[in-house]
C-alpha cells in the first residue's frame, strides 16, 4: 500500500510539475514574442502591454508553483528516491510534455500573429 501511495504521489507531482513548466514556459515565450512584434512595429504599445500584462503574471505564477511542488515533493515530504517514484515522476511528465511538444508550433506561430 505504502508503495503504491507513493507511486501515485509521483505521478500526480509529475503530472503537476510537467503542467507549470509547459505553462510558465509558454508564458516566457508570448513575452519574447510581444517583444520582437513591439519592436518590429508590427503591434502598437498598448496591444504589447495587453499582451505583456497576461503573460507576465501567469509566468511567474507557474514557475514560483512550479518550485513550490520540487520544495514540497522532495525537500518537504521527502519523496523521490526509490525508482519506482522516479519511474511514477517519468510516467505522469512525459505524456504531458508530449502532448506540448505536439501541438507547440501551432501556439508558437499564434504568437507571432499580430
Amino acid at each position: 500500500m505504502n508503495s503504491l501511495f507513493l507511486f501515485l504521489a509521483a505521478v500526480l507531482a509529475g503530472i503537476i510539475s510537467a503542467d507549470m513548466f509547459v505553462r510558465g514556459w509558454n508564458g516566457f515565450l508570448e513575452c519574447a514574442a510581444s517583444l520582437v512584434l513591439f519592436f518590429q512595429k508590427k503591434i502598437p504599445a498598448k496591444t504589447f502591454l495587453s499582451r505583456l500584462s497576461g503573460a507576465v503574471p501567469m509566468t511567474i505564477l507557474c514557475f514560483l508553483l512550479l518550485i513550490l511542488c520540487f520544495k514540497i515533493y522532495y525537500s518537504i515530504l521527502g519523496f523521490g528516491g526509490s525508482e519506482l517514484e522516479q519511474l511514477g515522476y517519468f510516467l505522469g511528465a512525459v505524456p504531458r510534455t508530449g502532448y506540448y511538444l505536439i501541438s507547440a508550433g501551432k501556439m508558437i506561430d499564434a504568437m507571432f500573429k499580430p
